[in-house]
């Protein structure tokens, strides 16, 4: 199982966010880019002309969300990481904002323009409904970003495209009955999300997959298992997730 303190990890790895600060004691939301340290806090180049920036400046405390892409999924089913703390200057991590965000390059020499870093207070993991948590900061940095989230697009079009068969397969021996119409709508290093007749279906790994090979191998373990059982027993995990408040998924579950 993959940690929501992995899942906030990968989610935080760097790209564009909402930044939330306060304007005269009202949110206030704007559009940022930022990429992120090793310990995971983000960090930003911003304006001194820019509104955020002057909010900060009378009140450092913010927040930054960043998501996953919804690609075929409701979004409020999808990953979501809210990171709270207080925005200081940064006198280091230019060169890593900076790599991350090649583009920026020309502002860095602008006189306006300095590097902030959120300095983390706390954490809030959201993976869809009814999957939720406050992620511990210190889990947070000791976490590492799921590898196989950079692959997951790849991977997705390639099943959708190349092997629609395969996931036709995969599916009916998951829900123990033959189906119609089945897509791959996400992929993670512990499992993957079909949309079976449209309705939602994860199936976990045998094991953690950390690379394209590993996920190779293991797509390849698992046809080879479903054409083995050609009378495959309905499966109670293949049921279509749904939100319950009275009885949550302990931390680390299957998203949405």
């Amino acid at each position: 199982m993959i940690s929501h303190a992995e899942y906030s990890r990968t989610l935080a790895r760097g790209g564009t966010a909402s930044l939330s600060t306060l304007a005269d004691g009202y949110p206030y939301g704007s559009l940022v880019q930022y990429a992120v340290n090793a310990q995971g806090e983000p960090l930003l180049l911003i304006s001194d002309l820019a509104e955020h920036t002057q909010n900060l400046l009378r009140d450092p405390r913010a927040s930054l969300m960043a998501w996953e892409e919804p690609g075929e999924l409701d979004p409020l089913a999808v990953g979501r990481v809210s990171l709270i703390g207080k925005m200081v200057r940064a006198k280091e991590g230019l060169e890593t904002y900076l790599t991350a965000l090649p583009q920026a390059r020309q502002y860095a020499t602008f006189k306006d323009f300095h590097l902030w870093r959120l300095k983390l207070d706390r954490i809030r993991y959201v993976g869809g409904f009814g999957h939720m948590s406050w992620v511990a900061v210190e889990d947070y940095q000791r976490a590492e970003p799921d590898p196989v989230a950079a692959l997951a697009a790849g991977v997705i079009s390639h099943m959708n495209q190349d092997h629609a068969d395969a996931l036709l397969l995969l599916a009916a021996q998951k829900v123990g009955q033959s189906v119609e119409n089945v897509r791959m709508v996400g992929c993670d290093g512990a499992g993957y999300l079909l949309k079976v007749d449209g309705q939602t279906v994860r199936i976990g790994y045998s094991q953690r997959c950390h690379s394209s090979d590993e996920l190779r191998k293991e797509f390849i373990r698992q046809v080879q298992g479903a054409r083995s059982s050609p009378n495959p027993e309905p499966s109670v995990a293949a049921e279509p997730l749904r939100y319950n408040e009275h009885n949550p998924p302990s931390e680390g579950a299957a998203r949405a």
